[in-house]
């Protein structure tokens, strides 16, 4: 729905990814957004979506019967930031009557373990924290037994070459960021928004920063490369593996962005494949013997 194009999937096809993530440890599925502009991944009455096409309902189910936890993706409407200074006012507006649908529609799936803010930030913005507090603080009022996660970005020179924010200043802005922010559980900050000789400074950062916060940090490990002219290819096994062997100290899980796609055996793209399979003959041998 943004930068990646549609593999066209069917349910089947979901089922036999669902299968593929579970063969190597997934345990955990986060819906990066429940609607997006005028798009949604169920028929919304709020967002305006009318098609019968229920791939929400579908993930939570899948989800249940696997015993796979579910973050839910919280609505987009790609305006609330202009570069400078973010309209929380009217992103929460847009955000309330579709978390109480969301609520309505799969709050009894025993899957449905917690919400994922979709709005991303690496800077202190003016009204970023205040979309997070006010996003995050009706999430916990209407589902107190629910986790609620975000995904941040590192602003190193990779995506800031000519203002980057040094690991240092990196922290002293997400303290503030996240200073007595009582209503968000965990921070999975984007691996690959840092460079490769940058990575650990900021990891380490950002576990300085949650600790200080009291939220878990989490890795978001991004199986897609930004190194090439094309958006994007599946990142370079050695890559992913020196990305992990570089945060895994300092974090308590990983999540990925994005397996469908980059790095799963079913992916249209044979890169993605090939991936999987140096993933499986690292990480899980046995699975490879077999």
């Amino acid at each position: 729905t943004w930068d990646i194009p549609p593999q066209n999937w069917g349910f089947e096809d979901w089922r036999r990814d669902l299968d593929a993530m579970q063969r190597i440890g997934i345990d955990t599925l986060v819906i990066i957004r429940g609607g997006l502009r005028d798009r949604c991944t169920f028929p919304s009455c709020v967002v305006g979506w009318n098609r019968d096409y229920d791939l929400a309902g579908f993930f939570f189910e899948e989800a249940d019967r696997r015993g796979m936890r579910l973050f839910f993706g919280t609505y987009d409407s790609a305006r609330a930031f202009d570069g400078h200074e973010v309209n929380w006012r009217e992103e929460f507006a847009l955000n309330k009557p579709f978390i109480e649908e969301v609520i309505e529609r799969y709050g009894h799936h025993i899957s449905f373990h917690g919400w994922y803010i979709c709005q991303e930030f690496g800077r202190l913005h003016s009204g970023a924290r205040d979309l997070f507090l006010a996003i995050g603080s009706l999430c916990r009022a209407r589902t107190p037994e629910k986790k609620i996660l975000i995904s941040p970005f590192y602003p190193s020179r990779l995506l800031y070459p000519e203002d980057p924010v040094p690991p240092e200043r990196f922290a002293e802005q997400w303290l503030e960021m996240l200073e007595n922010i009582k209503v968000i559980d965990y921070c999975a900050f984007q691996d690959g928004t840092a460079p490769l000789d940058q990575l650990e400074s900021y990891v380490r950062a950002a576990r300085t920063v949650c600790d200080h916060a009291g939220i878990g940090l989490w890795n978001n490990v991004e199986t897609f490369s930004r190194e090439y002219p094309i958006k994007f290819p599946p990142q370079e096994f050695a890559i992913i593996r020196e990305k992990l062997r570089q945060t895994d100290p300092y974090v308590e899980k990983h999540i990925t962005f994005e397996f469908s796609h980059f790095m799963s055996p079913n992916s249209v793209n044979l890169a993605a494949r090939n991936l999987y399979a140096r993933y499986v003959e690292h990480y899980c041998p046995i699975l490879s013997e077999a």
